[in-house]
């Protein structure tokens, strides 16, 4: 058996990232970037106002010159022409390029214009004015050739206002691996059927199908497949055309966990086989490279939280490496653990939680009444998985513990 850290490891050795590709802008959601982002802009691109009122000299308000010309009205897609002299104000819109001579703006609600023969005025009822004011200077927000996005961001629609405002109409990002889902066994049945004697409804495979798409992935459904080796091998054969194949039992070391050796037969390279985990222990990993083609293969155990902890735990960081990202877990959340928790063996635990708050809104894990590795019931309450090390089996409530969201 080998720890989770090591097979993180050989995961990111084994698996080369599938080629990147340029995609309009739109479709980039969801990718991740093959290459840095830089602005080809500075942001602002000017000098502007973030207010409409007057732009003006902070050096007349502090003279006590509250009365002003108004010389000329900018707007924004405009440029100004003149510049500001003692005494003189140009009227401004959000967004509008600041007039050279000054460095402030006053809001409109602070001033009332007057017209003349003479032309307009306007006075500032404002006390005093600090430079500066309700504006902003080129490249504060970002300066051209800066790095906005780097290399491996997962693109999120809150993304792409950056990246139009720096020209990134076409990004380049990995590619999404296509997965093929194969549950195993020959208990298996649809979920819209009954189960007779010895039968169980197949939970493994829509659940694998379901967290796959919830990546945004095309997934192949293979249906399922008995314990038979020839019907493995045609079944495997036809998921080998995917980037993932990610079957569910015939993993451990019983007479009928064929998986293994089908694979094997195949020329399916295994990387490792059992993790020092707890669930999923018998977890498989291995790539098959075939006319230039490499899939990576899972053989997740048939327990269906077991399956879950290993698709959380591995096929999520295959999947990011993949697709052009680190090989490594998802970021974890810290929180208190609520109440004084048990665990046994001398594996590290990955236990279904949920957050909970109490009265002085601190964030609390509560671990959830689990009754092992077939239990779904306790998924079905769970935000996420709450990490217990190997090594310590009393945990007390308030201590500071891990947690990995499901989402």
């Amino acid at each position: 058996m080998i720890s989770v850290e090591s097979a993180l490891e050989l995961i990111d050795g084994a698996i080369e990232p599938l080629p990147s590709i340029t995609r309009p802008i739109l479709d980039s959601v969801g990718y991740l970037l093959s290459e840095d982002i830089r602005a080809d802009v500075n942001s602002p691109p000017h000098d502007k106002s973030v207010m409409d009122g007057f732009a003006v000299r902070s050096a007349d308000v502090a003279a006590g010159t509250k009365r002003l010309e108004v010389i000329e009205t900018i707007i924004a897609g405009g440029w100004p022409e003149r510049e500001l002299r003692p005494g003189q104000a140009a009227r401004i819109m959000t967004g509008a390029p600041i007039p050279a001579g000054s460095d402030a703006v006053v809001m409109v609600e602070l001033t009332q214009v007057e017209s003349t023969d003479a032309g307009d005025f306007v006075s500032l009822n404002v006390d005093s004015l600090e430079p500066e004011k309700h504006l902003l200077r080129t490249g504060v927000n970002f300066a051209k050739n800066q790095t906005v996005f780097s290399k491996g961001h997962q693109i999120r629609p809150s993304d792409i206002g950056l990246l139009a405002e720096v020209g990134a109409a076409k990004v380049p990002t990995g590619s999404k691996p296509t997965v093929a889902v194969l549950p195993t066994g020959n208990e298996l049945v649809d979920c819209n059927q009954v189960p007779q004697r010895g039968q169980i409804r197949n939970s493994n495979g829509p659940m694998l199908i379901a967290m796959a798409r919830s990546l945004g992935l095309e997934v192949t459904e293979l249906g399922v497949g008995r314990d038979d080796s020839e019907q493995l091998r045609s079944l495997i054969e036809t998921g080998l055309e995917s980037d993932v194949l990610l079957l569910s039992g015939g993993v451990s070391a019983g007479t009928m966990d064929l998986v293994p050796g089908v694979l094997a037969e195949l020329g399916v390279e295994q990387v490792f086989h059992k993790v020092k985990v707890k669930p999923g222990k018998p977890i498989w990993f291995g790539v098959a490279n075939r006319g230039g083609k490499q899939t990576c293969v899972f053989g997740l155990p048939g327990n269906p939280v077991s399956s879950l902890v290993g698709f959380q735990l591995f096929v999520r960081t295959a999947i990011k490496k993949l697709m052009g990202g680190p090989a490594n877990l998802s970021k974890s959340l810290v929180g208190e653990l609520a109440n004084d928790q048990q665990t046994r063996g001398d594996r590290p635990t990955y236990w279904p939680g949920q957050w909970v708050e109490d009265d002085t809104s601190v964030r609390k894990l509560k671990p959830l009444l689990w009754r092992g590795s077939s239990d779904l019931l306790a998924l079905g309450s769970a935000d996420g998985l709450i990490f217990f090390p190997a090594d310590c089996h009393n945990n007390e409530a308030g201590k500071p513990i891990r947690f990995y969201p499901f989402a």
